[in-house]
């Protein structure tokens, strides 16, 4: 009972750290947020820099509990590289945001394979997703022009 309570403090803790993130970014703390979610991802267990850094076959084995993949903890860190990548992007990071867009859509792929997504959940995938063929396309047309 002592380790279920403890662990429900823990994520209430963690969605009060980014919920105070969102509140960061969108009154254009930026800097301040990101030092809030590098120590939610330390809290987490990983290293923000990390996650964004290491290719998918060196994460993977940063993800699983007991042998498994650990859902919870690898949508704890989508969501953590989600706000990143907001952050990097209203910053003007590109370069930053699209290696934070494609690692928070492969987490979110990972925790959510086979599983119902919520809403808005949905829609960050969604975002992630739009941002990413909005880029795809301005290379391309950058590139033919050339």
């Amino acid at each position: 009972m002592k380790r279920e309570d403890y662990l429900l403090r823990m994520i209430a803790q963690m969605g009060l750290v980014l919920a105070r993130v969102r509140r960061l970014l969108l009154e254009g703390k930026n800097a301040e947020a990101g030092g809030e979610l590098e120590q939610a991802a330390l809290k987490g267990g990983i290293d923000l820099a990390l996650v964004i850094a290491l290719d998918e076959p060196s994460l993977r084995p940063l993800l699983f509990t007991a042998g498994e993949l650990d859902r919870p903890k690898t949508a704890f860190f989508a969501e953590v590289v989600y706000l990143e990548w907001r952050r990097q992007y209203a910053i003007g990071n590109a370069e930053r945001a699209d290696r934070c867009a494609r690692r928070a859509l492969l987490l979110y792929a990972l925790a959510y394979d086979g599983i119902v997504v919520d809403d808005e959940t949905r829609q960050r995938i969604a975002e992630l997703q739009d941002r990413k063929t909005e880029r795809d396309r301005d290379f391309k047309e950058r590139t033919e022009l050339h």
